[in-house]
């Protein structure tokens, strides 16, 4: 009986230690990604049962910490928080409370950008970010992927020459660290890309690349 020269047997072909290479290879490719995401959710899960977990502890069990009840508590806390905020949402006094925060001294300097980063990521108020864009950084020989934010102080862009644009260059994988620049309008190069794909290639490293969006109106 003739064999049919168009079935290929690889394991045939290679040898004993390619042949191990290449399953080394591929146990990487399967196991690496599942173990790095089980790690950060294991320490991420650590980090947040922690925060309440060290508080609830009780005499029947010689005060030791139950593991997950930290969490079960944040999450009854934000879901009560929620609510709250919810039902009071209109009430004058919660605006007040609002603005009392956002005018101390110190205070102020935390609470601003964190209530605008978490409306802009938790409830989908692209009030932070408006648009993805080009920046030469951190040298001329070098693009890298930023965000225009909101338009700059008249006290800083008074002291300039020409149209200037503020833009946020965030750092890899963490997005919400990163540097904030004002560079001319004709400077920054629009791309294509919404603000969610755009941190999606930042988070990635650029390994993750997004899918092609339609074209958005160009920056004005």
């Amino acid at each position: 009986m003739t064999e049919n020269p168009l079935v290929m047997e690889p394991e045939e072909r290679l040898g004993f230690w390619a042949r191990t290479r290449a399953y080394l290879l591929g146990g990487l490719l399967v196991l690496g990604p599942t173990t790095l995401s089980v790690w950060i959710l294991w320490r991420l899960f650590v980090w947040i049962d922690s925060l309440l977990g060290k508080y609830l502890r009780f005499s029947w069990l010689d005060y030791k910490q139950i593991p997950g009840l930290g969490l079960v508590a944040m999450i009854i806390l934000l879901i009560v928080s929620g609510w709250m905020a919810s039902l009071f949402a209109g009430f004058a006094l919660v605006r007040a409370w609002d603005r009392a925060l956002a005018r101390l001294p110190v205070f102020r300097m935390i609470y601003n950008p964190a209530k605008q980063i978490g409306e802009a990521f938790l409830s989908g108020k692209r009030t932070v970010f408006h648009r993805v864009v080009l920046v030469q950084w951190p040298h001329d020989n070098a693009w890298a992927v930023a965000f225009v934010t909101a338009p700059p102080p008249r006290t800083l862009a008074g002291k300039l020459e020409g149209d200037m644009v503020g833009v946020f260059v965030p750092s890899t994988p963490n997005p919400t660290a990163g540097h904030y620049h004002l560079m001319k309008r004709e400077r920054v190069i629009p791309v294509d890309l919404t603000v969610e794909q755009g941190l999606q290639l930042i988070v990635s490293g650029g390994v993750v690349r997004p899918e092609d969006s339609e074209a958005v109106p160009r920056l004005s």
